[in-house]
């Protein structure tokens, strides 16, 4: 049973209360969850019937030059929209939880995340632009090992902008202020506590990424019991994957939404150690 802390907690804390919101959370996260994973399961389930090249090529130039005379990169559109909408939903309504503000429905999380899709959107072209500079530090004629340079910089700034901003979207519903409110929010609460906040997302992904591996484990075997030709192994592979999204999709959400309550906590203790200083300095 998930309960607000009331002090800020150590790493393994925190881990903890994530998963404790996980848990809280999963029976409305799950609706809306199910919901992406059909939409991403569907889009990918046509574009692979339509082009089952695709699922053989790994460079990204040799999709695009495929996908390109067709309409059919359009479709990457519809479950990127539908993912940001569905992910605010979720975070709404595990941070109603963490507030202690009462338990969402399904349709009020995705009220909630429709209201502020907008400023979801706006994030997203911050980050392209971003996204694009890289591209142009890419494309500047200049020395290639000045241009190897310039983009190692680049990843640098973007690793250390990404631990800093990394609270934004909690934000956004936590505190129902825009995206660059939001932006700056995070970067306060981070200010101080970016291999803390680092380190408890990577434990975070690694849950992920080991409850991935075990579907993919239990994927593989049914397939040897039960051999099938390779399209139907590539449909039935998108099918393991969209239940799998299903379980995974709220965790992320949940240790982000923890952390941000654990860093609010450890922001508002400083500035109260800091104001009776202050009190009793005068």
């Amino acid at each position: 049973m998930y309960v607000k802390p009331t002090a800020p907690r150590a790493i393994g804390g925190v881990i903890d209360d994530a998963i404790k919101l996980y848990r809280a959370s999963f029976r409305t996260c799950l609706p809306i969850a199910l919901i992406g994973s059909l939409i991403t399961g569907s889009v990918s389930f046509y574009v692979l019937r339509t082009v089952p090249a695709l699922e053989s090529l790994r460079d990204p130039a040799q999709i695009w030059e495929m996908l390109k005379p067709s309409p059919l990169w359009t479709w990457f559109l519809l479950p990127g929209i539908a993912s940001m909408l569905l992910l605010g939903a979720i975070i709404a309504c595990q941070n109603a939880l963490a507030a202690g503000t009462g338990p969402m429905t399904v349709l009020q999380g995705l009220a909630a995340s429709f209201g502020r899709l907008h400023w979801l959107l706006l994030a997203v072209l911050l980050w392209l632009a971003f996204i694009g500079s890289a591209i142009g530090i890419a494309l500047i004629p200049i020395a290639p090992a000045s241009r190897v340079l310039g983009v190692l910089a680049w990843i640098v700034l973007a690793i250390y902008l990404w631990g800093r901003l990394q609270l934004w979207m909690v934000a956004l519903f936590a505190e129902d202020v825009g995206t660059l409110r939001a932006l700056g929010i995070s970067w306060g609460l981070i200010e101080g506590h970016w291999w803390r906040a680092a380190m408890i997302l990577t434990v975070g992904i690694i849950i992920v990424a080991v409850v991935s591996v075990v579907f993919g484990f239990v994927g593989g075997l049914v397939f040897i019991v039960h051999p099938v030709d390779p399209v139907s192994l590539i449909m039935d592979n998108q099918v393991i994957t969209a239940v799998e999204r299903v379980f995974v999709t709220p965790m992320i959400p949940a240790v982000l939404v923890a952390i941000y309550y654990d860093f609010k906590l450890r922001r508002e203790g400083g500035d109260l150690a800091a104001r009776t200083k202050s009190l009793q300095s005068s």
